[in-house]
């Protein structure tokens, strides 16, 4: 409807005024027959003909037919075959009153259909600028993401010419720690151009990634069960950092001397907004030195529970531990709604 009404406001003068003409002329011949039924009354055919043409056409054009229909409106009073005179006051002010009423009508309605237009154009360029920064934005996470990629390709290769066994382990970990960033920021290129991470797919694809690179060759299966959920970046990037180390310290503690077992993550949400991550294992038990890990260990999970606003336990399972992490995720909307530079940053 705008975009009919903005291509008929660039219609030449000429075009414009022509059919105004056509219209208005047409409403006179029309209303000719029904002088009879209706004496004296031409004004409301003409007000509507002069609406339509004042949003059609501009406010000029709306000014125009004013001008016509009201000349025109003259000869329906008597006597009407001439219209410089008029038998009854009361008639010439009828007409006067319809031509302030039409011309304040058409100046009006030639102003809402400049704006509505002046609307959908910044509506327009709107569209076009958020499709661009969306492009922008997924080629500057490819980037970003392949930027961690190289880091950490860069610190595994100093890992593989360090003699020391616990700062080869540390460099390993900082390693991980990388990919799980450049994960989300990878994944960010293959969402919508909504700026979230779908929970389900991203807590799968970091337990495959670290059963290939934690559990290779050790007698270990990584499970993962998680809901279907939006996640901001700023949600995603802590979760996974908890995930991959809680999963990197069950994987290197837990299960010593090649012993068998099963490490499972779960994400599961209850009472709309309450999140639940739990990594459990069926390995030794939170015995000595299983508890602290290695590198930053719980230090680091407990301050990236913070940064999530929740609270990490730790406790005994049937069998092994279990490591439960509680805290409030973001509305669902609120990830469609923030802008893209937010979440990124």
């Amino acid at each position: 409807m705008l975009a009919c009404l903005n291509a008929m406001h660039r219609w030449s003068l000429a075009a414009r005024l022509g059919v105004a003409t056509m219209a208005v002329a047409i409403a006179y011949l029309f209303q000719i027959p029904l002088e009879r039924e209706v004496p004296g009354e031409p004004f409301l055919l003409f007000f509507l003909i002069v609406s339509a043409t004042a949003l059609a056409f501009g406010r000029g054009v709306g000014l125009f037919a004013v001008g016509l229909s009201t000349f025109l409106s003259f000869f329906f009073f008597e006597p009407g075959s001439n219209p410089a005179l008029l038998i009854h006051a009361s008639d010439l002010i009828r007409v006067e009153l319809y031509a302030l009423l039409a011309a304040g009508s058409a100046v009006g309605l030639a102003r809402l259909a400049q704006e509505l237009i002046a609307a959908d154009q910044a509506a327009h360029v709107l569209e076009l600028s958020e499709r661009a920064n969306s492009v922008l934005l997924r080629e500057l996470a490819h980037r970003v993401a392949n930027n961690f990629a190289a880091v950490a390709s860069l610190i595994r290769r100093k890992a593989d010419q360090v003699g020391d066994p616990n700062a080869r382990s540390v460099l390993n970990e900082a390693v991980e720690q990388v990919m799980v960033l450049a994960r989300v920021h990878g994944r960010l290129r293959r969402e919508s151009d909504e700026v979230c991470l779908d929970s389900k797919a991203f807590i799968q694809e970091l337990c495959e990634d670290l059963q290939v690179l934690i559990a290779r060759g050790q007698p270990l299966s990584i499970r993962c069960s998680a809901v279907s959920r939006r996640l901001s970046v700023a949600e995603a990037i802590p979760l996974g950092l908890i995930v991959n180390e809680l999963v990197t310290n069950a994987v290197k503690y837990a299960f010593p001397d090649g012993r068998p077992g099963t490490v499972r993550v779960t994400l599961e949400e209850e009472a709309g907004d309450r999140l639940y991550l739990s990594v459990e294992d069926d390995g030794v038990g939170l015995g000595s030195g299983r508890s602290q890990g290695s590198g930053l260990g719980l230090d680091l999970v407990r301050a990236l529970a913070q940064q999530l606003g929740g609270k990490l336990e730790v406790r005994p399972a049937s069998q092994g531990g279990l490591f439960r992490l509680e805290f409030r995720g973001a509305p669902v909307a609120a990830c469609a709604q923030q802008s893209p530079a937010a979440l990124v940053h």
